[in-house]
């Protein structure tokens, strides 16, 4: 008897009431238009998985035909019942890790301690135990500013991102003692009765891309790069092409970086199906390859390495077309599912910086030095325009350079001691910016000095980095390898390993590009809700997609880079 009422008691400590069980899958009556990439999105799957439902039914179904669909409303009839602190949830369709535990407000460790069946991934209906919420705010309580820790926070950034002691910080959270961990809530300062509650988590959600991999998953990709077999081999060498032309350098370096990405996946778990096809760098042979190939199934397709083959192959099938490297003339050519990775222009890098300077202006006293060169005239004036919305601007110098000459009494005359003082360089010009360095440099001891430049191009390759830093030189880049950084100091040593050299930038590129493309697909339903799941950073690449109205994907990702008196360049955002 006393076994009954133990059982009896547990029971109703965890019990759940379900209504009556509805079908999981549904029948849909096809309307005029659709194609089962729309039908799926709409119902926030893959299309592949829509396929395997309906394997009879062809990408563009007809008109009131009859296919099966899953059911949204399964699942949603369950009532939960909390018992004590804990209660059951169910996974819905698209939920994360990161995501449920943001919901219920507890960390990603709790919620795996509780739930070990999470190690292998989540899963859509999978029943799950929530703990008590330890973080549930009490009334009467101080209320503090959150931070929720996400992949590479360490207490040295946290400390500096929120201007606060390295005790301080530890002495609002002594867990931390144990060190970071995922998902860990973490106090910063309090806020007084009224004061805006910075909600991290919120922004740590749509600004930062998280891994929340499905391991139940197969990503399909394809690579397609110049590799030029036709003149050298029947197969695909793991280390070694013939190195006779750049184009064929290219494509051996990016292979060998994609190859690098490709295996890390795997490590990780994720099951990846990789083909290679070689383009040969021609018109003819991509257009055989469209016609002997389905690409229905394929999940992403990476290259062609050219920009114009990337564009029309982006045309001729439905599987989204990466291109990898920036070219002029992805300003102009634009497709639903072409995504452009790199986003090197110098509008961009100008916008960038602009928005950086508006951010941070304080009352400096700003001068920009100009090659007086027509091309750069209208980078000139936009940058002047911009500069005058500033809140509390006083006055613009602009010093212009005669063949390349700039007078020292002109940059004298403009420089102020009792201020901050942020010199603008806006040119290519070789002579220009030595002369703008060199002159600089005099007044280093004299005066506050912050030298930008939009980009740092070949002008500054003869520049001592050394003035560079006493002039705490900024710039904008696309590409920045952080060799402070543990990952990529691991990347370089497993690509030494395997290659027996350093990786070049296209190795680089072709890891980076290859790497985030797939865990962002191998975390989310499909490639383009993973684009729009964040931002990341690699081993040199930084990626931010935009998705422009009827057009492509664009990385709009930019670092900007600090050279210090130490001379370590330094990401200041």
């Amino acid at each position: 008897m006393k076994r009954i009422i133990l059982l009896l008691a547990f029971l109703i400590g965890f019990t759940i009431v379900l209504e009556a069980q509805q079908k999981k899958y549904v029948s849909y009556t096809v309307k005029k238009g659709e194609t089962l990439k729309s039908i799926a999105r709409s119902y926030k799957i893959s299309t592949r998985d829509l396929r395997k439902l309906n394997p009879d039914v062809s990408r563009k179904p007809k008109a009131n035909t009859v296919i099966i669909v899953p059911n949204k409303n399964y699942g949603k009839s369950l009532t939960e019942v909390v018992t004590g602190n804990d209660k059951l949830y169910i996974v819905q369709p698209k939920e994360t890790l990161y995501g449920i535990s943001k919901k219920h407000n507890i960390t990603i460790e709790d919620l795996k301690a509780t739930n070990p069946e999470l190690e292998n991934g989540v899963k859509i209906g999978m029943k799950l135990i929530i703990p008590g919420s330890k973080n549930a705010e009490i009334e009467g309580e101080e209320k503090f500013m959150l931070h929720t820790v996400i992949k590479d926070d360490t207490v040295y950034n946290l400390t500096k991102k929120y201007d606060i002691s390295r005790e301080d910080l530890f002495s609002l959270n002594p867990n931390l003692s144990e060190g970071l961990k995922l998902g860990m809530v973490l106090k910063i300062k309090p806020v007084e009765e009224g004061e805006l509650v910075e909600d991290f988590e919120e922004e740590t959600e749509t600004s930062l891309f998280v891994e929340s991999l499905n391991f139940d998953k197969t990503v399909n990709v394809a690579i397609m790069l110049p590799y030029q077999l036709n003149k050298y081999s029947d197969s695909i060498p793991d280390r070694t092409f013939e190195k006779g032309n750049s184009i064929l350098n290219i494509a051996t370096d990016f292979h060998q970086g994609a190859s690098m990405a490709i295996d890390s996946l795997r490590r990780k778990g994720i099951h990846v199906n990789v083909s290679y096809f070689d383009t040969q760098n021609s018109s003819y042979k991509l257009q055989t390859i469209v016609d002997r190939n389905d690409f229905s199934e394929t999940d992403v397709v990476i290259g062609p390495l050219f920009y114009s083959k990337a564009h029309w192959l982006s045309n001729q099938i439905d599987a989204p077309v990466i291109a990898p490297l920036y070219s002029k003339d992805q300003d102009n050519l634009s497709d639903k599912n072409l995504i452009k990775s790199d986003s090197n222009s110098d509008i961009t890098l100008e916008e960038t910086l602009l928005v950086y300077l508006k951010e941070n202006y304080n009352g400096e006293n700003i001068i920009i030095i100009n090659d007086g060169n027509e091309g750069s005239q209208s980078k000139l004036w936009k940058a002047v325009n911009e500069i005058k919305t500033f809140d509390s601007i006083q006055n613009i110098s602009v010093i212009k350079s005669q063949k390349g000459f700039i007078d020292n009494e002109k940059i004298a005359e403009k420089l102020k001691e009792d201020s901050t003082n942020w010199i603008i360089l806006i040119s290519d010009d070789n002579v220009t910016t030595a002369a703008a360095v060199n002159n600089l440099k005099v007044f280093i001891e004299e005066y506050k000095l912050t030298l930008f430049s939009i980009n740092k191009g070949r002008n500054f390759d003869h520049i001592d980095n050394s003035f560079l830093g006493q002039l705490n030189f900024v710039y904008p880049t696309t590409d920045f390898v952080n060799m402070e950084n543990k990952n990529v100091k691991r990347f370089f040593k497993k690509f030494r390993v395997e290659n027996y050299s350093a990786p070049s930038k296209y190795a680089i590129r072709g890891f980076d590009v290859t790497y985030d493309a797939l865990i962002r697909l191998a975390s989310k339903n499909d490639l383009e809700e993973g684009l729009k799941a964040g931002k990341s950073e690699r081993v040199s690449a930084y990626f931010n997609y935009n998705k422009k109205m009827f057009g492509s994907f664009e990385n709009n990702g930019v670092y900007l880079v600090q050279y210090n008196k130490e001379l370590i360049p330094v990401i200041l955002e």
